[in-house]
């Protein structure tokens, strides 16, 4: 509060608060900065490496389908066309007992779509799990 008038050299009990400001948004900044990173952290821990080999299951009588890059299928490594596809599928799906499970063997460089369309005719035909094989 300054009081007075005119040139009177006297004390001024005003507070700056200009340094505040600006130390307290320097701090701002930094924590709007490092909080982002700090928040990305976790801590994993990792189990050692085992040494078991696990056999590869086997798919003598599992059914899966591949799809090649060409757009091409196979039936359990026998060619097929996209129209019989499903009359295939569907036999096979009819002498299995049980869950009935088609396995995909896809080509990375296959089409999405040709995919997409093979599982779906698997669903038709009366799968009601789908797996995917990978390499």
């Amino acid at each position: 509060m300054a009081f007075g008038g005119g040139s009177g050299g006297g004390v001024r009990s005003d507070i700056n608060i200009t340094p505040l400001v600006d130390v307290v948004l320097v701090l701002l900044i930094i924590f709007m900065v490092m909080t982002p990173t700090l928040l990305k952290e976790v801590d994993v821990a990792v189990p050692e490496k085992s040494d078991v080999v696990m056999a590869a299951p086997s798919t003598k009588n599992q059914i899966v389908v591949s799809i090649n890059k060409d757009g091409k299928l196979a039936v359990s490594g026998e060619p097929t066309l996209d129209s019989e596809l499903a009359v295939k599928l569907h036999e096979a799906l009819a002498a299995k007992e049980g869950t009935k499970l088609v396995f995909f063997d896809i080509d990375d460089d296959a089409n999405y779509g040709d995919a997409v369309h093979a599982m779906d005719i698997a669903r038709g035909a009366g799968a009601t799990t789908l797996g995917l094989m990978n390499k």
